[in-house]
């Protein structure tokens, strides 16, 4: 009797004889910086204990690759969808409009999720106020998604990703090609 007990426990329980189920995880293989894309060497596939695997958490390198990070990743750390570029929409009824800032240094102030109005100095091609769908009552602000590392060319600076609204998108696009964007920190 004793003995169907405890088979009828371990059936139900298998966590009590010490072996949890685990999930193959794709995890950093090395420290990342914001802005990587993702290489084959800079990925490797771990099993993770169920109850410690992350919501999102990516299961292979097939969706991974080429993708840049959205912020630094340490060594070990599971990868989400959430931490790739790209890996999740923005909202609905917003775009994604990336911008040069007229001063760089800005850049290294903002981090995803900080909410920013944005600025342009000149008249040319006038930027309706950037409207975010979850504060009505702020009409001129718009969401970090990521700042990239600048590219080959230094004094471009580092490319910021906002969520703007699509009635703002079109017209802030434009207007950071041709006169100075900058951003107020809310």
């Amino acid at each position: 009797m004793v003995l169907l007990v405890l088979a009828t426990v371990l059936a139900v329980h298998p966590a009590a004889t010490g072996v949890e189920p685990s999930i193959p995880t794709l995890v950093a293989a090395r420290d990342l910086s914001l802005g990587t894309s993702l290489a084959p060497g800079d990925l490797r596939v771990v099993d993770v204990p169920a109850p410690l695997r992350p919501n999102g958490a990516m299961d292979s390198p097939d969706n991974a690759l080429g993708r840049p990070l959205a912020g630094a990743v340490r060594a070990g750390e599971a990868l989400t969808d959430a931490r790739l570029v790209g890996g999740r929409p923005t909202a609905p009824g917003t775009a994604t409009v990336p911008v040069r800032l007229a001063d760089p240094g800005i850049a290294g102030l903002l981090q995803a999720g900080t909410k920013v109005g944005v600025v342009t100095t000149g008249t040319e091609h006038p930027v309706p106020p950037v409207a975010n769908s979850d504060h009505a009552d702020d009409l001129d602000t718009a969401t970090v998604l990521t700042v990239l590392p600048s590219a080959e060319r230094e004094q471009d600076g580092p490319l910021v990703l906002l969520s703007v609204p699509l009635a703002s998108a079109t017209a802030l696009a434009s207007a950071s090609l041709g006169q100075p964007v900058t951003v107020t920190l809310r």
